[in-house]
């Protein structure tokens, strides 16, 4: 697992660095990062915090902290079992929180750690699966090993052409985080076999500043109507 936020906090370097994986890109910048950013608000991350919430990062030596986050709460449920093994006496528990807020907070510790030249990392753990369909997908393009081994830390889906949902502010296309998502996407259209193409989340975030529009949205994950489902049985 690579640390995705560190590719997020420049797109136009992740998208450069990674260009067999990288979409079409188009030269003029059409939303702000931080409006890109927003629209993972439907991915939620699940990591290990205190009893109040904050991040626990891990010591890796003197200038690295690990802070590893999820796709799946299971995953990050089996991650606080091993915690717990190791620190018995901590308090500490799995939260959900947004990835686009996990990004800030992120960025907030890091600017408090720069003083004392520490740096924390993020990665990004989801399905083996999903991960395994995306370097079929990709290998089957042309995509090498090796810039798939590089470029390819939180694969996600698309449509050729682009399967497109209604929103309150226009047709968008979709970037789905599911293979299985973006397969059922695919055979609900009627008449047509849209072909399912994959990339990374960094390049799918380039791809959203840099249209000329804002085109593109983000699917919400399983754990996000999960998540939702739970918040409106606590209301009722």
């Amino acid at each position: 697992m690579q640390d995705v936020f560190a590719q997020a906090r420049s797109f136009a370097t992740a998208a450069i660095a990674a260009i067999p994986l990288a979409l079409t890109a188009v030269p003029a910048l059409a939303i702000p990062e931080d409006q890109a950013l927003k629209k993972l608000s439907v991915i939620p991350v699940f990591l290990l915090t205190s009893e109040q919430g904050v991040p626990l990062p891990i010591p890796q030596g003197d200038d690295k902290l690990l802070l590893p986050m999820f796709l799946q709460k299971t995953r990050a449920e089996k991650e606080l079992s091993t915690f717990k093994k190791t620190n018995p006496e901590a308090k500490a528990k799995v939260s959900a929180i947004p990835m686009n807020v996990a990004n800030d907070r992120v960025n907030e510790m890091n600017e408090k750690l720069e003083a004392d030249g520490k740096k924390i990392v993020t990665p990004v753990g989801g399905a083996q699966a999903d991960m395994k369909q995306a370097a079929a997908i990709l290998r089957n393009q042309g995509v090498s090993a090796e810039d798939i081994q590089k470029g390819l830390s939180v694969p996600v889906f698309f449509h050729n052409p682009f399967i497109t949902v209604k929103t309150p502010n226009g047709v968008k296309g979709v970037f789905f985080l599911s293979y299985g998502d973006a397969s059922r996407a695919a055979k609900s259209i009627q008449g047509a076999n849209p072909e399912i193409q994959a990339a990374d989340i960094t390049n799918a975030l380039a791809q959203m500043i840099e249209e000329k529009k804002d085109s593109f949205v983000f699917y919400p994950t399983a754990e996000f109507f999960t998540l939702m489902k739970e918040e409106g049985g606590k209301q009722n």
